[in-house]
Parts: structure tokens; C-alpha cells; sequence
């Protein structure tokens, strides 16, 4: 999936300027856990606890080992099966610690209640992983200087409400990242065919430089995702959030729709996804 910790230091970044927008002063910092959890169908739960920041700490590597919740009891549950996660080390994500499961998987249709415990403090959220869409076609358009841009092309069922979320990734990297305007709500095209010029999204929310193309001949790997209406309502917030703070002339108007039930922020998502591999050619 995405580099999840890019968008759980966003999530802090963005929580802690909202609740300063409207006030001549910095208001008084309230410490809040920032929590991202996934599970896809047919793989484990995985949950990423932290801790926000005062808005202006110095940030550097000791105070980043610093957010990381280590000893939380994290427990998923299907309504059959209840897992306790276990806390452990993950280098495909920095952060790189989170806590996974080993026997409970992610199902279609599913429903499955999170509940993160630490320090007298409890977190519950609960999500459900919808019906998988196929990509129908995937092709790539010629651009100047040797870039090709992706496109793809999918056919909505109209008797669900839909929501999905696209990310691409070069073969040889680690993560996906969601492109541009990743997030679709099939409102405008229930039970229509969509087609969509894909841009690639920037590697981190800091910076807006990026390339929004493939150089031609790249090994591409595509996935794209079937989520719930909550995931939708929250990564369409958060990016909101990513537009709106590109632009010096508009600021923050509303929180993000997290899910988490508990002094915290984030979400826990299902995700139905399918991942692609093709050539940019």
C-alpha cells in the first residue's frame, strides 16, 4: 500500500494547523493519538498507532522514535474471530513499527471492529471491505520528453454504492502512492463506464514537486481499490486538505472525517483492491 507514514505525519500536521487557523495564538496543545489501520481482503490487519506534536516542536529522528505507540493492545474482531495484534518491525514503513495480525483476514462483505487500548485510553473504529471492482483496460498516452500517462477505464455497478481509490508504484519501489485526485464516488457515473488520465501522485505531501507521468519503457504496477463510504469521506477530506494547503489563498475549513471513535484522529479502513502490472509503453 501507500507509505502510510507520510500521511500519518500529514494527518498531525494538518490537525494541529486547523485547530490554529481561527486564533491570533497557537492554541493549547491537547495530546491526541493519530492512528492509520487497513485491512485488505485476503490479507491481515495492520495498524499504525502514534502521538501528535505541538505544532512548532523541532522535529528530527529522536523526537519521530518518540510518537511511535509501542505498547498498546490492539484487538481486531470479525464478529466470529478476535485477534490481539502483535507489535513488531516492518521496514517497508517508516514509522517502523505496527502492530499485524497472523490469522484473522480480510473478507468480502466483511465487518471488523478495532479497538486500540493504551494508557487508560480507548480507540474504536469499524469498517468493512466492499466488493472488488476490475479495471477493464489500462493504456498509456504519449507525452514530450519520452513520458507516457497513464490511464485506465472501469465500469460501475449500479446496484452498489461505490467508492474507490487509485495508486500506482514502479515496479521497483516499495510503496504505493495514491495519484492525483486518488478518490472517486460513483454519484455522477452509477452504473456507467469511467474513464480516467491518471497523474501520479507526489512521493510526500511536503513538497509538490513531482512528475506526473511514467517514463516510457517504466514497469507499472497499478492498484486500484474498492473502499467504504467512510475511507472515501476520509481521504477525500484529507485530500482536500493536500489542495488546499498548496494554495496560500485558501485555508483549512473543516476537520477530516476520521472514523476513530476516542481521542484520536485517522482511520481504519477495508480495502477490495486489485493490483495490475504494465509496461509503459
Amino acid at each position: 500500500m501507500m507509505n502510510y507514514w507520510r500521511n500519518v505525519f500529514y494527518i498531525v500536521v494538518v490537525l494541529l494547523t486547523y485547530s490554529c487557523k481561527k486564533e491570533e495564538k497557537p492554541a493549547v496543545y491537547k495530546p491526541r493519538f493519530v492512528l492509520e489501520g487497513w485491512i485488505e481482503k485476503d490479507d491481515y490487519p495492520y495498524v499504525i498507532v502514534t502521538h501528535n506534536l505541538p505544532f512548532f516542536t523541532a522535529i528530527d529522528s529522536a523526537q519521530l522514535a518518540e510518537v511511535i505507540i509501542r505498547y498498546a493492545k490492539v484487538t481486531v474482531s470479525d464478529g466470529v474471530e478476535t485477534e490481539v495484534l502483535t507489535g513488531t518491525t516492518d521496514k517497508r514503513y517508516f514509522p517502523y513499527f505496527l502492530y499485524r495480525g497472523y490469522s484473522l483476514k480480510g473478507k468480502t462483505g466483511g465487518n471488523y471492529k478495532l479497538k486500540v487500548e493504551y494508557a487508560g485510553n480507548t480507540l474504536e473504529a469499524e469498517t468493512s471491505i466492499p466488493k472488488r471492482t476490475p479495471l477493464d483496460s489500462i493504456w498509456f498516452v504519449s507525452k514530450p520528453k519520452n513520458t507516457m500517462q497513464l490511464n485506465v477505464r472501469f465500469k460501475d455497478a449500479a446496484e452498489d454504492k461505490n467508492y474507490y481509490r487509485l495508486y500506482t508504484k514502479l515496479e521497483r519501489e516499495k510503496s504505493f502512492i495514491p495519484t492525483l485526485l486518488a478518490n472517486q464516488n460513483d454519484q455522477y457515473f452509477n452504473g456507467k463506464e469511467l474513464r480516467l488520465q491518471v497523474n501520479r501522485g507526489p512521493e510526500s505531501n511536503l513538497t509538490s514537486k513531482h512528475d506526473p507521468y511514467f517514463i516510457k519503457g517504466d514497469t507499472v504496477m497499478v492498484k486500484f481499490s474498492g473502499i467504504p463510504q467512510t475511507g472515501f469521506e476520509f481521504w477525500n477530506s484529507f485530500q482536500d486538505e493536500v489542495l488546499n494547503g498548496s494554495n496560500p489563498l485558501v485555508g483549512s475549513t473543516k476537520a477530516l472525517k476520521t472514523n476513530i471513535k476516542g481521542p484520536g484522529v485517522g482511520i481504519w479502513c477495508g480495502y477490495a483492491s486489485t493490483v495490475y502490472r504494465v509496461i509503459a509503453k
